[in-house]
């Protein structure tokens, strides 16, 4: 590919070949590509008006998009107040987008649409995923260890770190609304560590349950472990719990217990 020119993979995935931050085909490429119905969706806004903005100073990153005033495009030639108004509406309609959206549209290598619905459940905010290590990221089902790596690398740059906080202070949607319950989560303030093969689900499926009903999954047994979630054939954790008296429970124990706190 010539440089700056994307390459769209399966599920929206986009590699870009230019690494030169500062080239304008590559910046261009990135504004359709943040801009396009797959990810942020906001119309009004294609491949010519992309250049212009560009090559007008306007836009240096896909964040920059957020902070265009009306007077700027209606000095743009071809823009008319109709248009400017248009996409002006459209980019602030675009700030209420689902995380998942947001974080296709950015361009990390790997994570389209579906990837990003993936992260989003374990991490619900931008601040989240950028905190998660490589570790904790891959062992998602679905997400790899060249994926994650790249993720955490992404979110290591100083420049995208300022794109970030750009988005922040536009007020772009950056974490997943979360309905409010009526009733207290049953796992609340627990910390769990899971260990072995569960009969009917799979550690990632367990570790779901358990934070969708306000529970916490580690990875290592300590003394601050409420419950060790034992299967068939645990590993060195089991042993860990009953040295340190963390009680351990079993599948069939933990839909009970989510029963009866329900």
């Amino acid at each position: 590919p010539s440089c700056g020119e994307p390459v769209v993979r399966p599920e929206g995935e986009v590699n870009f070949y230019c690494f030169n931050a500062a080239c304008p085909a590559q910046l261009i490429r990135r504004v359709e590509y943040f801009v396009s119905r797959g990810a942020m969706d906001v119309e009004g806004l294609g491949s010519k008006g992309a250049k212009q903005l560009v090559e007008a100073g306007l836009v240096s990153d896909v964040a920059d998009l957020y902070y265009l005033k009306r007077e700027q495009l209606l000095a743009l030639e071809g823009w008319a107040e109709k248009s400017t108004d248009a996409l002006l509406a459209a980019l602030e309609a675009s700030k209420t987008r689902p995380l998942a959206r947001l974080l296709a549209a950015l361009g990390v290598r790997g994570v389209g649409l579906t990837v990003a619905e993936l992260l989003v459940r374990h991490y619900p905010s931008i601040d989240a995923l950028a905190a998660a290590s490589v570790q904790e990221l891959q062992a998602i089902e679905g997400v790899g260890p060249v994926t994650a790596q790249r993720v955490v690398e992404w979110f290591q740059r100083p420049r995208h770190q300022e794109i970030i906080a750009k988005l922040r202070r536009a007020g772009v949607r950056l974490a997943e609304e979360r309905k409010t319950e009526s009733r207290e989560q049953p796992l609340a303030g627990m910390t769990f560590v899971i260990t072995g093969t569960l009969p009917t689900m799979s550690r990632n499926e367990a570790k779901a349950l358990i934070e969708a009903h306000g529970g916490k999954v580690t990875g290592s047994v300590s003394r601050r472990t409420s419950y060790l979630l034992v299967g068939a054939s645990p590993g060195s954790k089991l042993r860990k719990a009953q040295e340190l008296g963390v009680p351990t429970i079993d599948e069939a124990a933990l839909r009970e217990m989510l029963n009866q706190r329900s």
